[in-house]
This record gives C-alpha cells, sequence and structure tokens, in this order.
C-alpha cells in the first residue's frame, strides 16, 4: 500500500461514531434562544412538566427532533420557526436533553434565592 494513502480502517474508524456521553451546551448563537425558553418555562413555575416531558423524550430525541422538523411549517403560522429549526436541530444531539435537565434545574434554584 502507497504510504500516502490512509488504510481502510483509518477512513471508516469513526464511521459508527457517537457523542460522549453527558451533557452537551449548545452554540452561543442557539444557547441565548434555548435559555430564554427554559427561562420562560422557570417564569411560568412549569418547570416539573417541561422535566417530564424532557425525562420522556431522552430515549427517543433523534424522532423527537425528526417529529419537530416535521412540525415546522406549522409552527410557522403560529411562532418563530427560525427558534424552532434551531431548537430541533440541537435536540438531534445525545447531550441536549441532560443539558437542558441541567439548566433548568440551575434556574430554578437561582429563581429561587431571588424570590
Amino acid at each position: 500500500m502507497a504510504p500516502d494513502r490512509p488504510r481502510w480502517i483509518d477512513r471508516v474508524r469513526h464511521a459508527f461514531g457517537v457523542e460522549a456521553p453527558g451533557p452537551v451546551p449548545p452554540d452561543p448563537e442557539d444557547r441565548e434562544r434555548i435559555e430564554e425558553l427554559l427561562g420562560r418555562i422557570v417564569s411560568r413555575d412549569m418547570v416539573t412538566p417541561a422535566v417530564l416531558l424532557l425525562e420522556s423524550w431522552r430515549p427517543l430525541n433523534g424522532v423527537t427532533a425528526q417529529a419537530m422538523h416535521a412540525l415546522a411549517p406549522f409552527v410557522g403560522l403560529v411562532g418563530d420557526a427560525s427558534t424552532w429549526d434551531r431548537l430541533a436541530r440541537y435536540m438531534q444531539r445525545r447531550g441536549s436533553i441532560p443539558w437542558m435537565l441541567d439548566r433548568l434545574e440551575a434556574m430554578q434554584a437561582e429563581r429561587g434565592d431571588r424570590a
């Protein structure tokens, strides 16, 4: 084999790679929108239902993200489609739900300290 050509195993090494386990923060541009959404949840005292919903979505977060993409045209009629699209893209990542759960708990604790 020529030295400049990688072996086949090197070419497919990451074919089935997945992200490391644990929370994955969103990109900086997405983080602002997601934290705004989470802040609305905290301000309306809806943390418990949101946690239940996110926990139920955890095993199927990829499927959930695809369903969100499918619903995007309808969301565009009544809300901000770009935020919905960014949230759907973020939800495709494995660590998105753990990060959002951690952030919801932290925001609720901050609000509890101020209240």
